[in-house]
């Protein structure tokens, strides 16, 4: 069977990727074309469009890169039609696969969502083009079944694919991990502030200057690998800070806290287990407009899930060097704050369940809609 795969982000990579192991279980002979990044590649098929040429980040960018998006469009459609897929997989990646959906649905492809967008969070109305244009929706939180059904979106969830990559690191040997990346036995406090430029450099510059406050921890920042070291060092000057690149589950792994930019970071930082405050802060235009059309009390996936604060977010206007000090001090040092998250962490994990998402996905696709 043909399978064409739509991710366009990090995560839509690393989730497209081990889908694409898990079809290949059961459809030995699989073909898959896609929009992605290397993790893909490694696995097999021709990437038509490369994720570093996908991601944007905010309004204002989006009106820069307008062009752009419109000549990704016009390849995704023209490389479809040529490859004539059994399935069509958008995943995550809304504001472009939202988009597609409609035509994939006029052109009588068969449609599976995998990882469907955050149309809960702003515009939900967006829920009834995933009825109207997909065969199938299949969802990664559990609450959203529940909320897609109300506008008649035929859904399931499947599991929590985040789950399923940081298992290996919860069973490792703390020890062991540490001296693989080099590190000193002084405690570590994780980095991690995004994966784009403009995010990276609105938000870490307030993490640096917990350095000089923190001086009995080592602070280990987990590097994206589009960025170069000197990146970083533009931003971190002289401060005494780590930069290691392709590990960042392991930082976080053996930290006794992170500091985590808002998105799939923070639900990985929990399921490790490890103590973390949630920062964000963006342009004044896109957090106008986040405002006005985002309807959610939280940020983070992980107050999302357990709906109540279990970490707290520092956002915007309260992203300041001084209230990060006092959360910091506090995952470091309040064994009552502490319990409550860990409290909080452990409830997150029930409500994630067992299953495993890629190949409960896999499954799904391949012997429910192929007959395989």
């Amino acid at each position: 069977m043909k399978y064409f795969l739509i991710a366009g982000e990090p995560s839509g990579d690393q989730h497209g990727s081990e889908l694409m192991k898990a079809i290949l279980k059961i459809d030995p002979t699989a073909e898959f074309r896609f929009l992605g990044g290397d993790l893909m590649v490694r696995v097999g098929g021709k990437a038509v469009i490369h994720i570093h040429d996908l991601a944007f980040m905010g309004f204002t960018q989006l009106i820069v890169k307008l062009l752009k998006i419109r000549e990704n469009f016009r390849i995704t459609r023209k490389e479809i039609l040529s490859f004539n897929p059994d399935v069509v997989i958008p995943i995550d990646y809304g504001g472009f696969n939202l988009r597609l959906i409609p035509w994939l649905k006029k052109n009588k492809f068969l449609t599976t969502y995998y990882i469907t967008p955050k149309v809960w969070a702003w515009m939900p109305s967006r829920a009834r083009k995933l009825a109207r244009f997909t065969d199938r929706s299949l969802c990664v939180l559990p609450f959203e079944p529940e909320f897609l059904a109300k506008y008649g979106v035929p859904c399931a969830y499947v599991g929590n694919p985040v789950k399923e990559y940081v298992k290996p690191l919860i069973l490792a040997n703390p020890d062991s991990i540490r001296a693989d990346l080099g590190l000193s036995k002084k405690p570590v406090i994780a980095l991690l502030p995004g994966s784009r430029k403009q995010e990276i450099r609105q938000i870490l510059p307030v993490m640096v200057k917990m350095i000089d406050q923190f001086k009995e921890y080592q602070f280990v920042i987990g590097g994206h690998v589009n960025f170069p070291e000197s990146f970083y060092r533009e931003i971190t000057g002289t401060a005494a800070i780590e930069i290691k690149y392709g590990k960042t589950l392991e930082i976080v792994r053996i930290a006794r806290a992170a500091l985590v930019t808002s998105g799939t970071a923070t639900l990985e930082t929990a399921l490790l287990g490890t103590p973390q405050v949630v920062c964000y802060t963006t342009s004044p235009v896109s957090w106008l407009i986040a405002r006005i059309v985002i309807k959610v009390r939280y940020i983070s996936l992980v107050n999302l899930i357990l709906d109540q604060s279990c970490i707290e977010e520092l956002i915007q206007f309260n992203y300041t060097a001084r209230n990060l000090n006092d959360s910091l001090s506090r995952v470091l040092n309040d064994p009552a704050y502490i319990a409550q998250m860990t409290d909080g962490y452990r409830n997150l994990n029930e409500k994630l369940g067992d299953n495993d998402a890629s190949a409960t996905a896999a499954d799904v696709i391949c012997r429910f809609f192929l007959h395989l």
